[in-house]
């Protein structure tokens, strides 16, 4: 599955990044630059990132991602991650 990123606006103003593919070294960057834009450019007070066709994410992402939710909260954004697959589910805890 090709790694892809996609975001739309929930009625509640909530944004859901629905994330594809693969998140690893070489992905994780497009991933970060979709949720800061989306903090800079829009300032909403929760981002879901939807993790439900991620189909193996590496601890180097866990990290940067992880960094880019501690970025988003520091401007006023929560950034919760939901739908992990029991395998990306333990390696974010594994992670964590």
């Amino acid at each position: 599955m090709t790694f892809s990123v996609s975001s739309s606006i929930e009625h509640s103003g909530a944004v859901v990044v629905t994330v594809r593919g693969t998140v690893e070294h070489t992905t994780i960057g497009s991933l970060c630059d979709t949720i800061n834009h989306i903090v800079d450019q829009h300032r909403p007070a929760l981002v879901n990132i939807d993790l439900q066709a991620v189909t193996y994410i590496d601890t180097t992402a866990v990290g940067a991602l992880d960094a880019c939710r501690r970025s988003a909260r520091n401007g006023g954004t929560n950034v919760m991650l939901r739908n992990a697959s029991d395998a990306v589910d333990r390696t974010l805890r594994m992670s964590a």
